[in-house]
């Protein structure tokens, strides 16, 4: 399954971790001197699996992953890319049964109308784009809830491997590392006292959050 290709092409430097998982490489790349960091740190993210349909290569902001390093070891990466694979077949499945029928349905009822209807051809080209949208709408649906299933279940079986004491640990790093990294201090000017402003805690969009948040994914 491909993932963010078009990173995953950029990714040209050298690794500072490599793991190579059933054939296929994993590598690690530093978020911070790239263009991303201010894309994706910035919005909380801090982690950022890409993928060219077979080898991985993981964007990642060096603080994150110093605090949560026994996230991304080599056994926690198996159970993480089974759960890719998986949905990579989920995802396929479901769209082949819903992409298929569609386009069957919407050329076939496209060629009668204009065959035979004429008159009501343009009505009926924009109710089969209406059913086309709709369609999408449900395969997109169904797609999450299966996704966010098999994510459940991963988190299980990481949590079941870390222990569930070490995974708190984990959860806990993260949530100190946003607090640090969303904090700030005002500069001081000519001897005025540092005053240190509310920590500001950036919340994750729920796409985002798969890729960095242990409640919800890696």
């Amino acid at each position: 399954m491909k993932l963010n290709a078009k990173i995953y092409k950029q990714l040209t430097n050298e690794p500072f971790e490599k793991q190579v998982i059933d054939g296929r490489n994993v590598e690690f790349h530093h978020m911070d001197d790239t263009p991303y960091l201010t894309q994706y740190a910035g919005r909380g993210r801090f982690a950022v699996w890409t993928s060219d349909g077979n080898d991985y290569k993981v964007l990642i902001e060096s603080t994150y992953y110093d605090a949560l390093k026994p996230f991304y070891e080599y056994e926690v990466n198996v159970i993480w890319l089974g759960f890719l694979d998986k949905v990579s077949s989920l995802s396929k499945k479901i769209n082949n049964f819903f992409i298929i029928p569609t386009l069957a349905l919407y050329a076939i009822g496209a060629i009668l109308a204009i065959l035979f209807f004429q008159d009501q051809t343009l009505p009926i080209l924009l109710g089969l784009i209406v059913l086309v949208v709709i369609s999408n709408i449900v395969q997109s649906k169904v797609v999450n809830k299966k996704v966010r299933a098999e994510n459940i279940a991963t988190q299980d079986k990481i949590r079941d491997y870390l222990g569930q004491e070490d995974f708190d640990l984990l959860v806990k790093a993260q949530e100190e590392h946003y607090q640090k990294y969303f904090s700030f201090e005002e500069q001081p000017i000519d001897g005025e006292t540092v005053e240190v402003d509310e920590v500001e805690i950036v919340e994750l969009e729920e796409d985002d959050s798969k890729n960095g948040d242990l409640n919800d994914g890696k």
